[in-house]
């Protein structure tokens, strides 16, 4: 057993406020993005360098045709996360999620995943829809006590969001 402390001194981080990006944040959701992808290469059906080639009109685009969140600190970029229109209208999509290296851990996940449910009711959709990658334990888990449930499996579950 340890006995742990922290200094009164120390300032406690912001706890993250979450905005929904509109057209007119279409170069915040690029710079969030490409973090992403720096951070996480692996975790996602892109590559850094395909999506720095996107143009101006295609982040614009992006924004427009799904719902972007990202939770905000005052150290910054805490998380993001988009909702993604599907074929069903019962049915929409969480992708692109991702949560700061300093922040992991602390909610910031759940944050998220509430903010696509809630958009998700708001368009009376039933069922948010998910690719999670087999070797991702950590991301299963998470989904898992969120109430997601395997529904489906494939081979290739990358998908793109452009």
């Amino acid at each position: 057993m340890a006995c742990m402390t922290r200094e009164s001194g120390d300032p406690f981080p912001a706890a993250p406020t979450l905005t929904q990006l509109g057209e007119d944040d279409r170069r915040r959701w690029r710079e969030v993005r490409l973090a992403t992808l720096t951070d996480s290469p692996g975790a996602f059906g892109s590559a850094v360098v395909d999506e720095q080639a996107i143009a101006e009109g295609g982040w614009r685009e992006l924004v427009r045709n799904s719902a972007v969140f990202v939770a905000m600190s005052g150290d910054g970029v805490a998380g993001a996360v988009a909702g993604l229109y599907r074929d069903s209208a019962e049915d929409r999509g969480l992708g692109a999620i991702w949560v700061a290296p300093q922040w992991r851990g602390r909610g910031v996940a759940g944050m998220l995943v509430a903010a696509i449910t809630a958009w998700s009711r708001s368009g009376n959709a039933v069922r948010v829809v998910l690719w999670v990658s087999d070797d991702n334990a950590r991301a299963r888990r998470f989904y898992e006590r969120e109430g997601f449930r395997v529904r489906q499996r494939r081979a290739d579950c990358s998908f793109r969001l452009h």
